[in-house]
């Protein structure tokens, strides 16, 4: 968890890493948050240049201008960057769509699903997290827990999107944790379906009017299963 956005203050993700985080009253938090930008911007460039096990903290360390003492004080492993790596495909790209967060929580939930689904769709659909799906893909084999790790920080940080947004709904809010986990699984496997699969093998991903209708679908069908 390497950029102090919006997520990190509501705080719903998974915890899929255990990269390291300063309070906001911190009296480097600026510093070290801006340190912690050029260490991911580093790690996510060397991932996708030279794969996992091409990459080091040595690396890391070098292309962000840091020393390696300073990389260890954000992440204790490579491991630990990759995680962060993949996980921050779910962050808010910018003051604008944090913004536009703000003003979603007002409307009424099937808007906030619908926004969620298109949204939880651009991530995946992006072409760097694409890159990074086929990094996991071609070096599972020789790290086994690549393949969880990526799952957990993609998959799981969305489904932790939706179960966040669910919690502070009044048509959901009173629905117990555990349900409100399984609607959200349920709706994230509604939209990364065959299509995700046809862009992770290179061929043209859904059009954005058929990520709408998915979106739609999605958000209709777990209204659907409040009833």
């Amino acid at each position: 968890m390497l950029h102090y956005r919006l997520y990190d203050m509501i705080d719903y993700r998974m915890e899929s890493s255990s990269m390291k985080s300063w309070s906001s009253d911190h009296p480097k938090a600026k510093l070290m948050a801006s340190k912690r930008g050029d260490i991911l911007a580093a790690a996510k460039a060397s991932f996708l240049a030279t794969g996992y096990e091409g990459t080091s903290m040595e690396s890391i360390a070098k292309a962000a201008n840091v020393s390696i003492m300073t990389l260890y004080r954000h992440a204790e492993s490579k491991d630990d960057l990759f995680s962060a790596v993949i996980s921050n495909a779910c962050d808010p790209d910018d003051e604008s769509e944090q913004a536009e967060w703000n003003a979603l929580l007002k409307k009424p939930l099937r808007d906030v699903l619908v926004w969620a689904g298109m949204t939880a769709q651009s991530r995946f659909t992006d072409p760097d997290t694409i890159a990074l799906m086929r990094t996991v893909i071609a070096e599972a084999t020789r790290f086994p827990g690549l393949a969880e790790m990526a799952h957990a920080g993609l998959v799981g940080n969305l489904e932790g999107m939706v179960v966040f947004l669910l919690g502070l709904k009044q048509e959901t809010g009173d629905l117990s944790a555990e349900r409100r986990r399984e609607l959200a699984v349920q709706f994230i496997d509604r939209l990364l379906g065959t299509h995700m699969l046809s862009v992770l093998l290179g061929l043209p991903g859904p059009s954005t009017r058929e990520q709408q209708e998915r979106s739609e679908t999605a958000g209709d069908e777990l209204i659907a299963a409040l009833g």
